[in-house]
């Protein structure tokens, strides 16, 4: 039997949360509680499965009276780590030895057509640098989240300027009856005339042929995922890639592909599990965080040119010190094969969150990396709620926020058995710590303004747009 739904106007929904928060410690003394039925508040869009596939109960369950409030919550948090809500809420009423409870959520804006202006570069720290304007990218996006209600996800992408590319990407993730199995395609193509085609001084060289596009690329991939439990999953993905260069980037860089070929093509497999405990995924503040790849990029005996296998792991534990004080802590590895990787495929830190802060405008390239990101943060500010009354849509104008001061250390080690010449961040051990000031808002945004050292004596001020550990 299907969950009731209401759907109620906001203002009304405001005041049955209001009426309905309840008591949870008037019960503690009782062994437990039915769940009589379970009602849906707010999912105009969003389809009833989809919701109730994130909570930790059922209607029939018998849940313990002193649990309930940390049943309820982390089911809000499930909820929210969708990406589907503003806002989650879940609450009861008594009703003789069971409750009818109440699941109350504000939905998003879904379609998201966006136009793109972006920088070429690692992150905007290193762009601003340089300033250099060919780098330039410019053109538009089209992302359709939570797509015909069912959480499935379509975007597409054309990019021009210093990279043309065009890509699409498609992800369902219920396919079955029993919601645990789903798939995901994907394709893309590019073409550059400036490209990175060395590392000196653990900096990227970049070359730039204006009338040549010295590299293209294609791609496509497909992948499974299997989610047997909430906090569970396994993914398998298998693509193709086929890359070629232009006389001028080989005679730059003859390593550039294997064994100085124009071309390089190759079959990839992967395998991915996942263990997420924690409470929000995009900013964490409690629990832990696992999850272990295995990859094969190339099979010669497909006629492929490359053959490289490697293993990766990351675990991230987050754990509330006090009432306004946190910590936070990940650790990092890669292991790759150290013959057969031209450089094209040979990346280790500096890239996305596997970095070192501090170390913005360097890349530490390797076969193997160990990589440990440390936090401690005071809550300066907790959660706040501003009306933004000039904004008509309902979806955007309840604008929650909150900030947080941290001190932070990180040190990593990249093995480089292959180019480590002139890169002397290479094969010895790296730290960067500092201060900053994170910015946490509506729509998953994050904002983070910290102040680095290295171990080099260096020090600056930098941006960064995803939570730190």
């Amino acid at each position: 039997m299907q969950p009731r739904r209401i759907r109620r106007p906001l203002l009304s929904t405001v005041l049955l949360i209001i009426t309905l928060i309840a008591d949870f410690s008037a019960f503690a003394d009782e062994p437990g509680l039915v769940v009589l039925d379970v009602t849906l508040i707010g999912n105009r869009h969003t389809r009833d499965h989809i919701l109730l596939r994130e909570l930790t109960f059922a209607k029939g369950d018998t849940l313990p009276t002193g649990e309930l409030e940390k049943i309820f919550k982390r089911s809000e948090d499930n909820l929210f780590n969708t990406s589907l809500f503003n806002s989650t809420k879940i609450t009861w009423l008594r009703d003789g030895d069971g409750i009818r409870v109440f699941v109350i959520v504000t939905e998003r804006w879904y379609i998201f057509p966006v136009p793109i202006i972006e920088v070429a570069e690692r992150n905007l720290n290193t762009w601003w640098k340089t300033k250099d304007y060919s780098r330039l990218i410019y053109g538009g996006s089209l992302a359709w989240n939570n797509f015909r209600g069912r959480r499935e996800t379509f975007s597409t992408t054309l990019r021009l300027g210093y990279t043309q590319r065009m890509n699409f990407y498609y992800s369902v993730p219920f396919l079955d009856k029993a919601r645990q199995w789903g798939a995901s395609v994907s394709a893309a193509f590019s073409r550059n005339r400036q490209n990175v085609y060395n590392t000196v001084d653990n900096k990227q060289l970049n070359f730039r042929w204006d009338d040549v596009y010295s590299k293209s690329e294609y791609s496509f991939s497909g992948a499974v995922s299997y989610r047997p439990d909430l906090y569970e999953s396994h993914f398998v993905e298998a693509g193709f890639r086929h890359i070629e260069i232009d006389d001028t980037l080989l005679k730059l860089n003859p390593d550039y592909l294997i064994n100085g070929q124009h071309t390089q093509r190759a079959i990839s497999l992967r395998y991915l599990f996942r263990v997420e405990h924690r409470d929000l995924v995009v900013y964490p503040l409690k629990g832990t965080y696992f999850d272990i790849e295995l990859g094969k990029n190339g099979f010669p005996v497909l006629g492929d040119d490359i053959n490289i296998v490697y293993l990766a792991s990351r675990f991230k534990w987050y754990v509330p010190l006090s009432r306004r004080w946190y910590w936070g802590s990940s650790l990092s590895t890669k292991l790759s094969g150290t013959d057969g990787q031209p450089f094209i495929n040979t990346r280790g830190l500096g890239y996305g969150r596997e970095a070192i802060r501090g170390y913005e405008y360097y890349v530490i390239d390797g076969q193997r990396y160990f990589l440990t990101r440390n936090n401690i943060k005071f809550e300066l500010m907790s959660k706040k709620v501003v009306q933004a009354g000039f904004i008509p849509l309902n979806k955007f104008n309840t604008i929650p926020f909150s900030f947080y001061l941290n001190l932070f250390f990180d040190a990593g080690y990249v093995r480089d058995a292959l180019y480590f010449n002139g890169n002397p961040l290479t094969n010895s051990w790296q730290y960067g710590y500092g201060a900053g000031l994170d910015l946490f808002t509506y729509y998953d945004l994050v904002f983070r303004l910290e102040y680095s050292f290295n171990k080099l004596g260096e020090s600056g001020i930098f941006l960064h747009f995803t939570a730190p550990i």
